[in-house]
């Protein structure tokens, strides 16, 4: 008689509550008898999760979702392993999910979202603006365009995920908050900057700009060890098919692991050996000056800054100061110190959008670089001064007589980049020139300035 009593306070218990999901239990099993709300099983943490998303994001509460669809657009990003639950009450998000996790393209893009709370929430925008925007077609189909539909929406959100996602990378890592960097773990600021570059175009082009010239920087900077190359330190995981283990190329040769092997090459998951060498760096700043004046305005200016943050890149690596002058003849200048590990990133932000769009007959700092550099009050030692513009420079022989007896008292070396123009009196004063079409990747002599 007591567990017939039991069985039906069990009952009474489960009519009783609010909840979608009405669990029976009878022994050691749960029945569920209702249809759920959500299409991924969430805990309580997920359910917060999602909800704060919601709440602080008001892109996505202008499609006017369900608190619980953004919920599970969350979830399918987040959680390691996403678990569809084929009982969920909403047919059209459910089908929309279970087709999505099919596909091998998010399978490439959850390795990057799992876990992390900036990049799932991307993804999760783009699932589920694609959703609603599938949602408003769907009563004017029949079933088999609303397939269609569902497969061309799902192609859409994976692709708008993939390249906000990636675009969110480049930012954290084109503003020194790359993996293994300092600040690489904060999320929520790495998620404000993400915003403010995604809403400016500027920034939007410097930044995947920046990404191209960063990984030239990568490359040149490795090719710069002289030494240390024969001692192997570990291991780790890259896509450097130079330093790949034997093992890695010969699965090549099987066919069961050969997409295996190609997958982790794409997602940069091969074991690689680790190298350790020393190149000895001078301790002064890197310092690099832009021309500002109004010839240098648009793609040719987004190219210029996304260089300056491949430079920056690199005094980052190598512990330097760097310092971002923009000069614009006798229109003054915009100044911005990057002390190591003491970034500003709204700061640089700010001198990335702005442009003087002024000019003169001496477009670069030649008078004034002394000034600036007293001002800085920067660490002493070995400095690297680039100079980039695309103006024909004369300069009278005075003022290169004392711009090289400052260089000397300073130990600076000057690189000028010479884009689409002759040098002129650039020549006086500078350690190498470097006359150049544009400023792309594929022009030898920018990869020599990256190679400082």
């Amino acid at each position: 008689m007591k567990r017939e009593t039991g069985f039906l306070e069990d009952f009474n218990a489960a009519s009783k509550n609010e909840c979608t999901t009405k669990d029976i239990t009878f022994g050691n099993a749960t029945r569920k008898d209702s249809k759920q709300d959500y299409a991924i099983e969430v805990d309580d943490w997920g359910n917060r999760r999602g909800s704060e998303l919601l709440e602080s994001s008001k892109r996505l509460q202008m499609l006017r979702l369900p608190r619980e669809a953004i919920i599970d657009f969350h979830a399918v990003a987040f959680e390691p392993d996403p678990k569809l639950q084929t009982n969920c009450n909403d047919e059209s998000r459910l089908q929309f999910l279970q087709q999505l996790m099919e596909t091998t393209e998010f399978q490439s893009l959850h390795a990057a979202t799992q876990l992390h709370p900036c990049a799932s929430e991307i993804a999760a925008t783009a699932f589920a603006e694609q959703f609603a925007a599938q949602l408003k077609d769907e009563p004017t189909q029949d079933e088999n365009e609303k397939e269609f539909s569902n497969l061309r929406a799902i192609g859409k959100a994976l692709t708008q995920a993939e390249d906000e996602v990636e675009l969110a990378f480049e930012t954290a890592a084109a503003f020194g908050m790359g993996k293994g960097s300092p600040g690489s773990n904060d999320a929520s600021r790495i998620g404000e900057i993400y915003k403010r570059v995604r809403s400016s175009k500027v920034l939007h082009s410097i930044c995947n700009l920046a990404g191209r010239f960063r990984r030239l920087a990568q490359s040149k900077q490795r090719q710069k060890l002289k030494n240390g190359f024969d001692e192997t330190v570990g291991l780790k995981t890259d896509s450097d098919l130079g330093r790949i283990l034997p093992q890695e190329l010969v699965a090549l040769l099987d066919p069961v692991l050969e997409q295996d092997v190609l997958r982790r090459f794409v997602e940069r998951q091969l074991w690689c050996m680790e190298f350790q060498g020393s190149e000895p760096v001078g301790k002064g700043p890197i310092i690099l000056v832009l021309d500002e004046s109004g010839s240098m305005a648009g793609e040719r200016n987004h190219a210029a800054k996304a260089l300056a943050l491949a430079l920056a890149w690199i005094a980052r690596q190598q512990k330097r100061w760097c310092v971002l002058v923009a000069y614009s003849g006798d229109s003054g200048e915009r100044i911005l110190p990057l002390p190591v590990g003491k970034w500003d990133e709204e700061l640089l932000m700010d001198w990335l959008e702005a442009f003087i769009g002024m000019g003169s007959d001496l477009d670069i700092p030649i008078s004034e670089m002394p000034r600036i550099y007293s001002e800085l009050k920067a660490p002493k030692g070995k400095t690297d001064l680039i100079f980039v513009t695309d103006a024909i420079c004369t300069i009278h022989p005075k003022v290169v007589k004392q711009f090289q007896d400052w260089k000397k008292s300073v130990q600076a070396r000057l690189i000028t980049l010479v884009i689409d123009s002759e040098p002129g009196d650039i020549n006086a004063i500078s350690d190498e020139v470097h006359q150049i079409q544009a400023l792309a990747i594929s022009e030898t002599n920018v990869g020599k300035v990256l190679s400082i």
